[in-house]
């Protein structure tokens, strides 16, 4: 009887023994799974780059992070954890300002579907086509500036107009936004997808919009922007430097697309934000022979107008368009 109880007693010890080396190789695991998580607790801003961090980086069921205001994502990955994004957006009932720079390796057809019910500033920057979704778009949006997407796509036909319209997806969930930036490669794809016949997005408060005027498409954007947004009181519209190969041809006027009116087609009837609203424009680095229809119809009906700035591209014609023809246009505001 003795020997049994000893043989159960060292039995029992070597469990003991084995469930407390068990617990603790646990709590070891455990501990450096999420010690990125408690390091990064309390943090107000947090940024997380490469990717190894999302690796590493793990968010218990129950974890928040209770300060966080600012969260700036760069992601570099082939497939884009969109689980662990939202549990990260779920997890920052503070969030405020979230700067996210996202390259996805010959992968245009991500979606990233995500839902930030305090955010404040939004900026998205990514040269591939990934869908952006903005569920419940939020009424806090002061700023968005949306840069997805390459002209190149475009222009040398590597994209269908289905995989640019992925780019109007984001478009659509900013449309609360005062202040919005569209750049270059972000323009080109819009105008691709978009058709006259399409609904375009109503930016219900957009104050100040910059827009990248692509050497492509030229103003086909411009004048839906004018009718969409009846509180607009300020425009930048910018002519970004493009490769040579397409500037010459547009400038000689031999590319298939070349068009007098740079794609100018003015709105049927003039929108309300430049009859009430519009006090500024500025347009940067224009081209002479391709402006003049639009600079026309914004200081003939801009009734509101108090300030707009023009300058053209330094090899321009002279002959064209300059600062006495636009002298003599016709204007509405005093």
């Amino acid at each position: 009887m003795a020997t049994r109880r000893k043989k159960y007693r060292k039995r029992n010890t070597y469990y003991f023994r084995y469930r407390r080396r068990l617990i603790l190789e646990m709590y070891r695991k455990y501990n450096q799974r999420y010690k990125d998580y408690f390091r990064y607790q309390l943090r107000k801003t947090l940024h997380l780059g490469t990717r190894n961090d999302f690796i590493r980086f793990h968010i218990p069921s129950y974890g928040r992070f209770p300060n966080l205001k600012v969260l700036n994502l760069k992601l570099h990955l082939t497939l884009p954890n969109c689980v662990f994004l939202n549990r990260l957006f779920r997890s920052c009932p503070l969030l405020e300002d979230l700067y996210m720079d996202s390259t996805c390796v010959d992968n245009f057809d991500q979606t990233f579907r995500f839902c930030i019910p305090n955010l404040e500033s939004l900026s998205i920057t990514g040269p591939s086509l990934s869908c952006f979704r903005v569920h419940d778009i939020p009424p806090t949006l002061i700023q968005a500036n949306l840069s997805i997407g390459k002209s190149s796509y475009v222009h040398d036909f590597q994209v269908s107009k289905d995989e640019a319209s992925r780019v109007m997806e984001a478009l659509k969930g900013v449309r609360n936004a005062v202040d919005l930036t569209l750049p270059f490669g972000t323009t080109s794809a819009l105008s691709y997808c978009f058709d006259d016949g399409d609904d375009f997005p109503t930016f219900p408060y957009l104050l100040d919009l910059q827009l990248g005027i692509d050497y492509y498409f030229g103003w086909k954007l411009l004048p839906y922007f004018l009718e969409n947004s009846p509180l607009l009181r300020w425009i930048s519209l910018y002519r970004e430097e493009s490769e040579s190969k397409y500037t010459t041809a547009m400038a000689e006027g031999k590319h298939k697309e070349a068009d007098d009116t740079y794609g100018w087609k003015p709105p049927k009837q003039v929108p309300e934000c430049l009859m009430d609203k519009l006090k500024e424009i500025e347009e940067r680095n224009l081209w002479r022979r391709k402006a003049e229809g639009e600079v026309k119809y914004l200081l003939e009906n801009g009734k509101t107008l108090a300030k707009t700035k023009i300058s053209f591209e330094e090899d321009g014609i002279s002959d064209e368009i300059d600062e006495e023809t636009i002298e003599n246009f016709p204007r509405a505001s005093e």
